[in-house]
């Protein structure tokens, strides 16, 4: 094993658990120096807007550290949400980006796998699963329509259109697209639609929905951004929906909350705490960055799912990727990338550091059986599947080690909602943390809270504006 990298462990058997790899000949790495005061100085800031009013972090993009308080808009969700299973069979989100992935991600871990085949009965209830709104590509759109058309369906499907501007071109497109052919279809579509969006004039949505009524209406509460919006009713009403048998929304939301709830107690400890994953982790991938010259973190899942990495890649690189500073993330799943990537990352250019994730209980398991002398199996009969899985990460983990590639391990006990929830927060937090180590806080040498970087999106409201003035230019030919 290389002499120059060392583990240190975090957390306890209970909850998440951290296991870092460490340089030991460079002296940041162990918490001592600059980085002590500056972390200590971070989570002064933190602990002010813990006691701060709702108010002035609604202006600050921080409110999403609330978001799991907020019991008026909880019981909105479980009211809207009952109503509405009862009522409807297929459920479509509508979304982009931050609108969207936390219900992708609820819908990949919380969900059965066939989720959509199962009958009602099976599913507890629960309505038919769709995505839409997340490109102008036209062709699953169409054949969403068709499908839901041909089973009888249309008219039985409730539209969930997410979007905090009410404006986002490639939702929007889509919801004016399923208006159109519900009105040729029924004569009417606004009682299919619920709307999820910033509660004032400033959103289309809530403009149209003033004139007459959607079937219902949520926010997207001020001060909460896209990616950071998956525990307001951006992702809750989804979760709430989707309540499977021997299970109610309220069920749902409750078990959301109590990982929400760990993650934000565990926050609130002491920066130096062996349970604050998050100062910790981050700490750390700025160490990566900083002295080891990571240009990449490679998120590795270790499980059958990839939603979860593409909502880590949007949080972490539209989070802090700013003034030309911080890490890429790539999406991995193990073992599956291991026969994509791995190459790459062992052999290719030392710009890689990874963050693995894995869990301990996977859930329903299976047992290898035994086969005969020539199976090539003799190392994993009579294993589960789960240990077998284990076995893949504790290898490549390894093999990652000995080549001194930098990895963390985020250890999860169980997948199932509340640890999810426990996780994406923590993530969360690791990068608000890592914003203000990179002094996206700072403007003019002076902090600047109302104006940090790692809550806003400069580069895609700049997209948006050169999309919609095309799209103008193409219109008047």
């Amino acid at each position: 094993m290389n002499d120059k990298i060392k583990h240190i462990q975090f957390g306890n058997n209970i909850g998440i658990r951290l296991k870092i790899t460490a340089c030991t000949d460079t002296e940041e790495t162990d918490g001592s120096g600059w980085i002590d005061e500056h972390l200590e100085n971070i989570q002064s800031l933190f602990n002010k807007e813990a006691e701060a009013p709702l108010s002035l972090l609604e202006q600050h993009l921080r409110a999403w550290n609330r978001s799991h308080l907020q019991t008026e808009q909880i019981q909105k969700i479980l009211k809207l949400s009952t109503k509405a299973r009862d009522e409807f069979s297929a459920f479509v989100t509508i979304g982009i980006g931050g609108s969207d992935l936390s219900a992708r991600v609820f819908h990949e871990v919380a969900n059965h796998p066939y989720h959509n085949i199962l009958t009602s009965s099976e599913r507890g209830a629960a309505p038919e699963v769709y995505f839409t709104g997340d490109t102008f590509d036209p062709v699953r759109l169409n054949s969403l329509l068709e499908m839901l058309k041909s089973r009888n369906l249309l008219n039985k499907t409730l539209f969930n259109v997410i979007s905090k501007s009410g404006k986002t071109g490639e939702t929007l497109a889509t919801l004016m697209i399923i208006k159109d052919r519900l009105q040729q279809e029924f004569g009417e579509w606004r009682n299919q639609i619920v709307a999820t969006t910033g509660l004032s004039q400033n959103s289309l949505l809530y403009q149209m929905h003033q004139e007459s009524s959607f079937y219902g209406i949520l926010p997207v509460p001020e001060g909460v951004g896209g990616r950071f919006s998956a525990f307001s009713p951006v992702g809750l009403f989804f979760l709430a929906m989707t309540a499977a048998q021997d299970e109610t929304p309220e069920d749902r939301i409750n078990e959301a909350i109590k990982g929400v709830q760990r993650a934000d107690d565990n926050f609130q400890r002491i920066y130096t705490h062996h349970n604050n994953t998050a100062y910790h982790l981050a700490f750390w991938l700025n160490n990566v960055e900083k002295y080891y010259g990571g240009g990449n973190i490679v998120f590795y899942n270790y499980a059958d799912n990839t939603r979860l990495g593409e909502w880590f890649v949007q949080l972490y690189t539209e989070s802090i990727q700013e003034r030309g500073t911080g890490s890429n993330v790539i999406a991995a799943k193990g073992p599956t990338s291991n026969h994509s990537i791995l190459n790459g990352i062992l052999a290719g250019p030392r710009e890689k550091a990874i963050v693995f994730i894995h869990w301990e209980n996977l859930g329903t398991d299976l047992i290898i059986p035994k086969g005969d002398e020539n199976s090539g199996l003799k190392a994993f009969e009579g294993l589960s599947m789960t240990d077998s899985q284990t076995a893949s990460y504790r290898g490549t983990e390894e093999d990652f080690t000995d080549e001194g590639i930098p990895n963390a391990t985020l250890t999860i006990p169980k997948r199932d909602i509340s640890n999810l929830c426990e996780l994406m927060r923590t993530l969360m937090d690791t990068v608000a943390v890592k914003g203000k180590l990179q002094n996206l806080h700072i403007t003019d040498g002076n902090i600047s809270l109302e104006d940090e970087l790692t809550y806003h999106q400069s580069a895609v409201e700049g997209y948006k504006k050169r999309t919609e003035a095309i799209a103008q230019k193409m219109n008047r030919r």
